[in-house]
């Protein structure tokens, strides 16, 4: 394993590598036409993908 001291990548690049997944995410889910699973208030619910957008991710 790394030391600690060995960053191998920054936080920008991390942040934009998870957008970027998660793009292709609710791309994959429009595609399939099926509900994302989040939790909301303390509760499980499925919610269409077209409901979801960037801001929803910085929630999360």
């Amino acid at each position: 394993m790394n030391k600690p001291e060995e960053v191998l990548y920054s936080s920008e690049q991390l942040q934009a590598a998870l957008h970027i997944a998660y793009e292709n995410m609710l791309a994959f889910k429009r595609y399939k036409q099926t509900p994302v699973v989040i939790v909301r208030d303390g509760r499980v619910v499925e919610v269409s993908p077209d409901e979801l957008t960037a801001a929803d991710q910085k929630a999360a």
